[in-house]
């Protein structure tokens, strides 16, 4: 399955876009970019998921306190 062919046609042209700027970095900077790529996912993913417990209410209401567990 081509991903590409999937994308909106403003996405395959930023893609692209990117693409051409990507063969112009040194390897270094190659390296750098995909770092911060990855960092970027990993942020993106939490707070994806933050987002998606706090529309569907996950976590509320729950007293985590060690009082909450005292009788």
């Amino acid at each position: 399955m081509n991903i590409r062919e999937q994308l909106p046609l403003e996405q395959q042209f930023e893609l692209q876009v990117f693409e051409t700027q990507v063969q112009n970095l040194s390897h270094s900077d190659a390296q750098n970019l995909l770092v911060e790529l990855r960092e970027s996912m990993l942020y993106q993913a939490t707070t994806f998921r933050e987002i998606l417990k706090e529309s569907w209410g996950i976590g509320k209401g729950i007293d985590f306190t060690p009082e909450a567990f005292e009788e």
